[in-house]
């Protein structure tokens, strides 16, 4: 990743486009450790198919109460083996433009009518951001092998539990 940010020159928001593999760095990052640590959804009748016998289809599941209130754990969701092969592993080769994740499995901006509005924004402001520090700076980070980092999903914002100490250091070419 850091090899693509040093070598494109991001001059317009054309030049962003040309970000690939950093881009699916950032979609990687954003599935391994997301932001928002719980949803919260209500059912109705408008927004899922009802079943003969007047239940609703959720996430496999028949309901059988409309307004019904569902919380749901998007690291759960970023890391279920029945849409994520190898779900614990960085892997960013999986976001190739080919890939579409399984509906409500990759919910970093939400999804649906719900969707962040502001979400392609947010992707070019991380593209920027990285290409800036990319430029100027070489990262180290530091942990202990022994204790690797591990993100602590019951609480929110999530929190790693064993830190991760970085240092950015002036480039010196």
């Amino acid at each position: 990743m850091f090899e693509e940010l040093r070598e494109v020159e991001v001059e317009s928001y054309r030049d962003l486009r040309d970000l690939k593999y950093t881009e699916m760095c950032i979609l990687e990052g954003m599935r391994m450790a997301p932001a928002l640590l719980r949803g919260l959804r209500t059912t109705s009748e408008n927004q899922h198919p009802t079943n003969p016998d007047g239940s609703l289809n959720f996430a496999g599941y028949k309901v059988y109460a409309t307004k019904l209130r569902i919380s749901y754990n998007h690291y759960v969701m970023h890391h279920d083996e029945e849409y994520w092969t190898d779900p614990y592993t960085f892997n960013p080769d999986r976001w190739t433009k080919d890939f579409v994740p399984a509906e409500f499995s990759y919910t970093p901006f939400w999804a649906g009518s719900r969707g962040c509005i502001g979400k392609h924004l947010a992707m070019m402001l991380m593209k920027l951001t990285l290409s800036a520090l990319a430029k100027r700076y070489d990262v180290e980070q530091r942990f202990d092998k022994e204790n690797p980092p591990v993100i602590n999903q019951n609480i929110a914002p999530m929190k790693l539990i064993n830190d991760v100490t970085c240092f950015l250091r002036p480039r010196e070419d």
